[in-house]
């Protein structure tokens, strides 16, 4: 028999056999594929005049009606006075003194209080405030609140209530006074703007405060996607 003519025979046997052993091994080896995920949007270009950064600023503000809690149905309090963006142990980040425009909303209820804190800025990209906050966090463990007479220790509650990254950056503070009170802080960022979000709840109680900051952490996000 040639060589040729047994070739294609044996090439025949091959073939069968994987066929033969591939329901068995689909059975043992499920195949795995990734989720399917949605890419994030698009960042806008910088705003290019003051007036713009303005309006985008006002646009970020977030409105926690009385689906979000019953306290939240009304806003106590919003204007655009000068404010820093927290730095803790120092007086004020060297970057914010740069800020365009800037736009501040309280609620403050019964159980719960929430400051959000809106920051624009011509010049200087958000990412920049959020290395010198990092910086700030690095070292400062415990300072003394200016002009409030409490003591604060800085705590990294872990997990974190909102996983950071280069754009998030979360903490919480034990506040020591005649009283004893925690509030938990969210930072993020995009594009030229900054977005820092103060809350406490039950009381001052640590695990509230990291669960509402969790809670607020996509409409938060939602809201800096609109602007940049």
């Amino acid at each position: 028999m040639s060589l040729r003519r047994t070739t294609p025979a044996l090439l025949s046997l091959l073939l069968l056999v994987p066929a033969a052993c591939a329901p068995s091994q689909a059975a043992e080896t499920p195949r795995w594929s990734a989720p399917a995920t949605s890419a994030p949007p698009e960042p806008r270009p910088a705003p290019t005049s003051t007036a713009e950064v303005r309006s985008l600023v006002g646009k970020a503000m977030l409105d926690l009606n009385a689906e979000f809690h019953p306290e939240t149905a009304q806003y106590t309090d919003e204007n655009t006075d000068a404010w820093k963006l927290i730095s803790l142990c120092k007086a004020s980040l060297p970057s914010d003194i740069k800020r365009t425009a800037h736009r501040e909303r309280t609620w403050d209820g019964e159980s719960v209080w929430i400051r959000q804190y809106v920051v624009g800025y011509l010049k200087v990209p958000g990412r920049k405030l959020a290395d010198e906050l990092r910086s700030v966090l690095a070292t400062c463990k415990e300072y003394e609140v200016p002009d409030d007479g409490r003591t604060s220790t800085v705590l990294r509650p872990s997990p974190p209530p909102v996983p950071n990254g280069p754009d998030v950056i979360t903490f919480c503070e034990r506040l020591k006074g005649k009283t004893t009170r925690h509030q938990c802080t969210l930072v993020l960022v995009r594009g030229n703007f900054v977005m820092e979000v103060d809350a406490s709840a039950s009381d001052g109680d640590l695990a509230a405060g990291t669960a509402l900051i969790a809670k607020i952490a996509p409409l938060a996000v939602a809201a800096m996607e609109k602007i940049a």
